[in-house]
């Protein structure tokens, strides 16, 4: 009888094996879209450019189509190939409304033409144009299976970025995990999903409300909890300063005037402060959140398709 461990073994490899299969699969597909495009790319006289770009040299990448474009130094059948490379130039230069254009000019034919309109709808997607990039998803057809999955992470990330919860949940729970270079940041849709909820408005009047009764207690209540402390430690400092000079000097001392003006001060700006806080707090996580899923929507694009 064969030992459960080898079983086991044996069957973590089988999957191991299939995986590296589909991947592989996926892979010889995007090569053979590499070798046509590698092949355009010499007979067109675009290898120069593609050397810019290559070498973080957009601007000059820029300047070269822009110059040959104004000669007249393309041919019609370049055409693709030009639109594609001006759309990635100005992509690495982060013009991303100016790489739009280019790249929603290449035809279905070229072998630039998947690349693009991925990439295109993620430009789309971190503009916060949410329903052009699922309709240039959508419009994607005859995928391999690799790249179906891809554009399921794509709809479903744009899904949550556009806090469209119901059509996240609707996509994500198609998830198959088959294509490797996007199962860890499909994974990850769920963590970020679950920061968008918790992440809610709360209310500036009890923000201050809070901190006219404990000093920093609002700051807390907002978020910012290691502000919280910064805020009350002086307002309590300066208060405790007030009180004893009130006692010992009178409330015409110097001392006094001097620590009680500080206190309300502070104490004043406390409550202000903390008023404030709850919204910048809440319009700072979202930052963060939607900088994250972009990131996440980025790498797997990077990794199918290259740089």
């Amino acid at each position: 009888m064969i030992p459960l461990i080898f079983t086991k073994r044996a069957i973590d490899t089988t999957k191991a094996i299939f995986g590296c299969l589909l991947l592989f699969g996926s892979a010889r597909l995007q090569a053979q879209d590499s070798v046509e495009a590698h092949g355009s790319l010499k007979k067109s006289g675009l290898d120069f450019v593609d050397h810019l770009i290559s070498n973080k040299e957009s601007d000059d990448a820029v300047l070269v189509l822009k110059k040959k474009q104004q000669e007249n130094g393309w041919e019609k059948e370049q055409q693709d190939s030009i639109n594609y490379y001006t759309g990635w130039a100005y992509y690495n230069l982060k013009q991303l409304d100016s790489s739009l254009i280019y790249f929603e000019r290449i035809s279905e034919t070229s072998p630039f033409y998947l690349k693009s309109a991925f990439f295109g709808s993620f430009e789309q997607t971190y503009l916060g144009r949410y329903k052009k990039a699922e309709t240039q998803l959508n419009s994607l057809e005859d995928l391999d299976p690799s790249l179906q999955e891809l554009r399921l992470f794509q709809l479903s990330t744009n899904a949550l970025a556009n806090r469209n919860f119901k059509t996240f949940d609707s996509l994500s729970s198609k998830f198959t995990y088959s294509n490797y270079s996007c199962v860890t940041e499909q994974k990850a849709l769920f963590k970020h999903k679950t920061e968008l909820l918790k992440n809610k408005r709360k209310s500036p009047w009890v923000a201050g409300f809070m901190s006219a009764v404990l000093p920093g207690s609002g700051k807390y209540y907002a978020g910012y909890r290691g502000q919280a402390i910064s805020a009350m430690i002086p307002t309590l400092i300066f208060g405790a300063a007030g009180v004893e000079s009130y006692f010992r000097s009178g409330p015409k001392s110097t001392p006094f005037i001097l620590a009680a003006s500080l206190f309300s001060l502070f104490y004043v700006g406390n409550i202000w402060g903390s008023s404030l806080s709850v919204s910048t707090f809440f319009h700072q996580r979202n930052r963060e959140i939607h900088h994250n899923l972009m990131l996440d929507l980025h790498i797997p694009l990077r990794r199918v398709f290259g740089n």
